[in-house]
């Protein structure tokens, strides 16, 4: 299973390279740009599904919350730096021009 968390291209491709047999890629990340799937045979014949997923219904962050306090999620690999609250301009310039390759920033209060 993959999930594209960011709603840009070159996650989903690299996302959907990563799904094994029968496996998942589930479409979180929001955006208006088309999806392509270039291997639609391999995609079928592999059993491969693709999902959408709308993840802001109420209760998802309780949810999200409560799978990551009994371990069963883990972010802290994707975690790329932290930045203090007043210094959130900066930390979006940082994703805006991807320095140093950033995949999420968590802003501390």
């Amino acid at each position: 299973m993959a999930f594209d968390m960011a709603g840009v291209p070159p996650v989903r491709e690299q996302a959907v390279s990563c799904v094994g047999l029968g496996g998942r890629l589930v479409l979180v990340g929001l955006t208006p740009k088309p999806l392509t799937v270039t291997d639609g045979i391999g995609f079928s014949y592999r059993g491969q599904r693709l999902i959408g997923h709308y993840g802001s219904q109420p209760g998802a962050v309780e949810q999200l919350i409560e799978l990551a306090r009994y371990h069963r999620l883990e972010w802290s690999r994707s975690i790329s730096g932290t930045y203090p609250l007043a210094d959130a301009a900066t930390a979006v310039e940082h994703l805006e021009r991807k320095e140093g390759n950033p995949i999420r920033l968590v802003l501390v209060p």
